[in-house]
């Protein structure tokens, strides 16, 4: 009878003051567990190559004429970088309005928000609109709230790229889906596992994206009706939303492994812009909340 006792009480405690970090990843670590109790267990392939990728969130708008320009630096670079690139489109101020009848358009073109919660969060966070756009962050290496220069202007892309792609990694991060397309519910589980102590107080956000979508875009002037838009940033999975969940504070230490799990029911559309789920991408990272720095990131597509 003791023994059962004791039992209950250790897992009592073990629930409400469980670390996120653990050298084992087994039992998971789960911040979610109410939500995710019907996903299935995620299978996770052994990793031999550790490859340091970089994040490229390009704040842009429809009515932007040289965001394009920016998104274009931005397809070549991962033509540089195969597999080491994640873009994330995220479309913000003034720029990302609906504009119908915009530059001499039809009534019905420019009706498409892709604005989001999250990405209204982040252009607050770094200014984005305020500076102008198209502006890029490169893993939100240096920011400065006072002078901007995380804030990278797209002629320079590439420099900034180069700057990161040699680096090695610090920590590895994989990401395992599952859809149910009857009642649309994504499970994701994301699995860190650190390979060099790094110090700081770090969260995982994950996010849901959508690529090629066709619709209006200016285009130096001219008003483009099959622009296709690319990995554009639809919405937050972690429950916290933009600024996710909270990984360590301290040290992160060389060695441990841990796994988030999080579900999340994709709707049929965005604001009226339909949502398809063969175009749909998962990217998490992880970032120093302190500094912002992301110091790894992963992409999967949500149906491969």
């Amino acid at each position: 009878m003791k023994n059962k006792v004791f039992v209950i009480l250790l897992a009592i405690t073990c629930f409400y003051t469980a670390c996120d970090y653990i050298q084992d990843p087994y039992p998971e670590v789960n911040a979610n567990l109410s939500d995710t109790a019907t996903c299935p267990a995620p299978q996770f392939p052994v990793l031999t190559t550790h490859i340091k990728k970089i994040l490229i969130e390009d704040f842009t708008g429809h009515t932007c004429g040289n965001c394009p320009k920016a998104a274009k630096e931005l397809h070549e670079i991962d033509s540089i970088y195969p597999g080491q690139i994640i873009g994330l489109g995220i479309h913000v101020g003034g720029y990302a309005l609906p504009a119908p009848g915009y530059n001499g358009s039809d009534q019905t073109a420019f009706l498409d928000d892709y604005r989001t919660a999250t990405g209204d969060l982040y252009d607050a966070a770094f200014g984005a609109s305020d500076f102008g756009l198209p502006q890029g962050m490169f893993n939100r290496r240096d920011y400065d709230a006072v002078n901007k220069t995380h804030l990278k202007f797209y002629p320079n892309w590439k420099t900034y790229a180069a700057g990161i792609a040699s680096e090695p990694s610090v920590v590895d991060i994989q990401i395992a889906a599952d859809y149910d397309n009857t009642t649309r519910k994504l499970c994701v589980a994301v699995k860190d596992s650190v390979l060099t102590t790094v110090n700081g107080t770090f969260k995982l956000t994950v996010l849901l994206t959508q690529d090629s979508i066709i619709s209006w875009q200016d285009y130096i002037g001219v008003n483009k009706p099959d622009y296709v838009h690319r990995h554009v940033l639809r919405d937050a999975i972690t429950p916290s939303g933009a600024w996710g969940e909270s990984l360590s504070t301290g040290t992160l230490n060389a060695g441990t492994k841990a796994i988030k799990r999080f579900a999340y029911i994709i709707p049929t559309d965005y604001k009226g812009v339909t949502c398809n789920i063969n175009q749909c991408h998962i990217v998490a990272f992880i970032y120093n909340t302190t500094t912002y720095e992301i110091i790894q990131a992963e992409e999967i597509k949500v149906i491969p």
